[in-house]
This record gives C-alpha cells, sequence and structure tokens, in this order.
C-alpha cells in the first residue's frame, strides 16, 4: 500500500464573503471546501496548483523509491468543488527537485531541477506534463548547459524555454522541443560577465524579451534590453541608460504595452549606499519604455518621496530620515530606506500598470550553550540562528505606459514569517479598487485601496478549522493563491488541537481552503 493510500482527506464547507460595508470583511453566504491530510512535519513536499476553472492540482513527494534511482511523486486532480477527478504517480529522479509550474490550457509543465552538487550528471532536470482531464503523464530528460541554474520556466507552441544563469560562465536560454526532446542552446553575452534577471516569452511570435546585467567592475554594472527569436537570432540588444551613474537596477520586469512598445520597470540602489551583504537592498523604484529599440525615458522614484511610504513606517522614522537627506552635503547622493524586496510581474489593470514589491528582512535568533576546554573550564559559544524571512509590507505604483507614475500606494504585512522568498500578497482587481489579501497564522489579511486613497484599512478574518472543537495551535507554510472568477486557495501546515478530548489530541495537517470574496 502506497503512502498516499494511508492519508485521510476530509471535505468540509465553510462560509466566507469580503464586504466593504463591515468591520470584519469575512461572513457567511458561501460554503467553501476545506481538504486536511495528515503530516509529520512542515517540511514536507505538499504544494498545490490553481489550474483556473479546471480544477487544482495537490501533490508531493513520497518515499517510495524505484529501482532506477527515481521517487515517486503522487498528483491528486480536483474539481472546483474540491471533489477527486484522479490519483496518480510519476516517477522523479531522486537527484531532482520541484522549481517551477507552467499551466497552458489543459496542461501543466512541472520543471524539476538537480541541487548544485547533482548538476553535472547526465540528467540534470526533468519536464513532466500532465493532461489534467485524462491524467495522462509525459516526461521530458535532459541536461542544462554548464550546470546552469534556472531563473525561469515557461511553455509555449510545445517548446519549453528555461532561463538559466551560471556562476562561471555567462548566462543562456535552452529551448527544448517536447515533442520530440530535441534542445536548443541560445549562449547570452558570451564574452562578458553578465547576470539573466528577467526572461518572458511573446506567446504569439514566440520570441524571447531578456533583461540582462553585464558587471563591468565589482561594483558597476549595465543593464541590456534584448529580444531573440527562438532559433537564436537576435533581434535587438540595447543598453538601457540610467542617466545617472551612481545608480545600478536591482531587480527588473517587462511588460509588452503593444506589438512594437515595451515598459520596462524594478528597482534601483545608489552606489553610495549599497552595503557589502548578501540581500541586495534597493533604494527607490524606476521605469523606462521603448518603442522598437529605442528607449523613450526614464524616471527614479525613491522610496522616501512616495506618498504612502510612511504607512510602513513609524513617525519617528520618517523624521530621522528627512533629517539625515537634508544633512547630505553632496546634492547627487540620494538618502534611503534601502529595503530587500521581492518584485511582482507588472500588472495591467484600468489602462494603468501596477508595479509591486514586498519588502522583507532575514530574522535569527542568538542561542548560547556552555561548553568546557581542556583544563575542564567552562566557556559560553554563542551562534546564530536563522528563523525565516520576515516580510513587512508591500509597496505599489501606478504607471501610465511611458512610465509616468500617477499614484502609489503600500500595506503592513503582519505575522509573516518564511523559509522561501516567494511573494505572500495576492493582488485581485475588483472595479477600481484593488483587494490586497495573504494569509497569516490561520487569518485571512485583508486591504482594499482605490488608487492611493486605502478604501478599508487592513483587517483579519479567522480561516476556520474543520470543526468548532478544533484550535489552531501553529501554522508554516501558509500561501494564499487566485484560482478562478472569485475564488481563491489558502493552504499551508497547521497543528491543530481537538479540546473536547482534554488537549490530548493533537494533529499536524496540510491544509487548504476554498474561499470565495464577493464586493
Amino acid at each position: 500500500m502506497s503512502r498516499y493510500d494511508l492519508l485521510a482527506a476530509f471535505l468540509f464547507w465553510y462560509p466566507w464573503m469580503i464586504s466593504g460595508q463591515h468591520q470584519e470583511p469575512f461572513r457567511v453566504t458561501d460554503k467553501p471546501l476545506r481538504i486536511e491530510i495528515a503530516a509529520q512535519s512542515d517540511k514536507e513536499t505538499y504544494r498545490i496548483i490553481p489550474c483556473g476553472s479546471a480544477g487544482m492540482i495537490l501533490f508531493f513527494q513520497s518515499i517510495e523509491v524505484t529501482t532506477d534511482y527515481s521517487t515517486r511523486w503522487y498528483f491528486t486532480f480536483y474539481d472546483r468543488n474540491l471533489q477527486k477527478i484522479w490519483v496518480k504517480s510519476a516517477p522523479i529522479l531522486s537527484s531532482l527537485h520541484y522549481r517551477d509550474v507552467a499551466v497552458r490550457e489543459d496542461t501543466l509543465y512541472l520543471y524539476f531541477e538537480a541541487d548544485k552538487k547533482n548538476r553535472n550528471r547526465e540528467i540534470n532536470f526533468q519536464i513532466l506534463r500532465i493532461v489534467l482531464q485524462t491524467g495522462s503523464f509525459i516526461l521530458n530528460n535532459g541536461k542544462t548547459p554548464e550546470s546552469g541554474t534556472m531563473l525561469s520556466f515557461e511553455v509555449f507552441r510545445q517548446k519549453a524555454f528555461i532561463g538559466l544563469n551560471n556562476e562561471e560562465k555567462s548566462p543562456s536560454i535552452l529551448i527544448v522541443d517536447l515533442p520530440t526532446g530535441q534542445p536548443s542552446v541560445i549562449p547570452l553575452m558570451p564574452d562578458d560577465p553578465s547576470t539573466l534577471l528577467h526572461c518572458s516569452v511573446d506567446s504569439l511570435t514566440n520570441n524571447i524579451t531578456l533583461l540582462i546585467s553585464k558587471q563591468l567592475s565589482k561594483r558597476a554594472t549595465e543593464l541590456y534590453f534584448c529580444r531573440y527569436q527562438p532559433d537564436g537570432t537576435k533581434i535587438r540588444e540595447t543598453r538601457v541608460s540610467n542617466n545617472k551613474s551612481a545608480r545600478d537596477f536591482t531587480h527588473v520586469t517587462e511588460l509588452g504595452t503593444s506589438d512594437n512598445e515595451t515598459l520596462i520597470a524594478g528597482t534601483y540602489t545608489t552606489t553610495s549606499t549599497r552595503k557589502k551583504t548578501k540581500e541586495i537592498e534597493s533604494t527607490g523604484l524606476f521605469t523606462t519604455s521603448f518603442i522598437s529599440a529605442i528607449q523613450e525615458s526614464i524616471d527614479f522614484y525613491n522610496f522616501l518621496d512616495l506618498k504612502n511610504i510612511r504607512q510602513l513606517l513609524s513617525e519617528r522614522d520618517m523624521l530621522s530620515l528627512r533629517k539625515k537627506s537634508m544633512k547630505k552635503s553632496r546634492s547627487d547622493l540620494e538618502y534611503s530606506l534601502d529595503f530587500s524586496l521581492l518584485l511582482h510581474d507588472i500588472l495591467p489593470w484600468n489602462n494603468h500598470f501596477i508595479v509591486a514589491a514586498e519588502a522583507y528582512y532575514p530574522q535569527y535568533h542568538t542561542e548560547s550553550f556552555t561548553d568546557y576546554d581542556f583544563y575542564g573550564r567552562p566557556y559560553t559559544n554563542t551562534y546564530s540562528v536563522f528563523d525565516g524571512y520576515r516580510f513587512t509590507g508591500i509597496i505599489l505604483a501606478a504607471f501610465d505606459k511611458e512610465g509616468k507614475m500617477i499614484w502609489d500606494n503600500a500595506m503592513r504585512i503582519r505575522n509573516v514569517l518564511s523559509f522561501t522568498l516567494e511573494p505572500k500578497v495576492t493582488l485581485y482587481p475588483s472595479g477600481n479598487e484593488i483587494i490586497l489579501t495573504y494569509l497569516s497564522e490561520g487569518k485571512i489579511a485583508c486591504q482594499i485601496i482605490r488608487d492611493s486613497e486605502t478604501i478599508e484599512k487592513t483587517s483579519f478574518s479567522e480561516l476556520e478549522l474543520m470543526t468548532a472543537n478544533d484550535k489552531l495551535l501553529t501554522e508554516s507554510g501558509s500561501r494564499m493563491a487566485y484560482w478562478y472568477d472569485e475564488y481563491f486557495l489558502c493552504s499551508g501546515y497547521q497543528e491543530i488541537r481537538d479540546i473536547s478530548k482534554g488537549g490530548k489530541d493533537n494533529r499536524l495537517v496540510y491544509f487548504c481552503n476554498k474561499v470565495r470574496f464577493e464586493r
């Protein structure tokens, strides 16, 4: 009997609604479902993939090992009512880890990649294709060039496009023809130390758009906007001018606003405030627009100048920063907040383009223990333990197609600690408003904005458990993802106690709730 057969899944109905007229944004009107699966620890590999109105996939890596050094991964396909359609397994090489997924119509494409110590093997990545309605599985094997590490993974017209970075050599694009398994490689800037920052594929032409950072010196870089045909033919390569040499680009993304126009947005830092740490910190936002290969303009927006940035800071912090900024003797230097950020993809909305970035910092705590030297004398050893990444807030800004800022807004993120650097806040446009929502400690946080105005401040609503006797003890790995229409999926690990049994019956589960928002 497989491990999957030993898992118990429970379905239960729960009511939620979001309303702009009440203190509690969630109340009874509909009955989303909840699934619970017994788990041994919160380090297990359970994940969900929303598949639009077709349903969702829940999958995990089992402990079953096959004779060809593979491990069985189990996949369950649920419909919109979280009813099981099928359960199947697929063998994936034990040296590979799940990294990314592309959802295209009725098919999923899952990318598995080797870790650093296994990248030189003959097969160091696999692509698993799953046809949702039939549960058909097709597996492609391959080897990335020069031990490259995946930055991006996209699939269009039966071709997989894998953006790769290499610590020692130049980046590249690996293209795999999925029906034949035939690979081809596009080397990028082979003569210069460079890093691929962004890669996207046009769904109509299969042309590849790239943003590449070329290293000029230890502290100076140049950003290049490039476009390639899928056969490797270079269409254009244009340097993105930053107008000021004291600024470097830290994170970038792009969006084609028309057939011939491109908006590039991201974050930047000043070389004067850049710190020598592993965490890349940012001073503000930037935008630039291109028509064909011609850069039209570029604009920089320091976080200190944003109207709503104070929502993430206390008045005392703001006053201190302003005073320090005024004391700068050189006008060409910027004083900044220097956030570590995760950048969302650009969101087109109401003829605007929304750029969002989530702020975080690595959190540690100190532990000590007593040891003894050769002579038996006690001494204290102290070391730091990594707790995870503490997410603190999200910054939003709307731009027109020329890259001019129209408005900005922000929201605090409370009580979100994660070991993975993945965006935690979901943006859900609804008419002329945007709903900002995330899951934390068994509660759904919700804030509603209209441009720079906050219509409803952040409120929290309990995510109910299986029964009224259940009490939430801990939660980890929380995620909230858009599904379809006005529905979302909340998932993660929860330790729950049944108080009706005298507090002696605790269980750890991987859970998934379907919730509905209404306006």
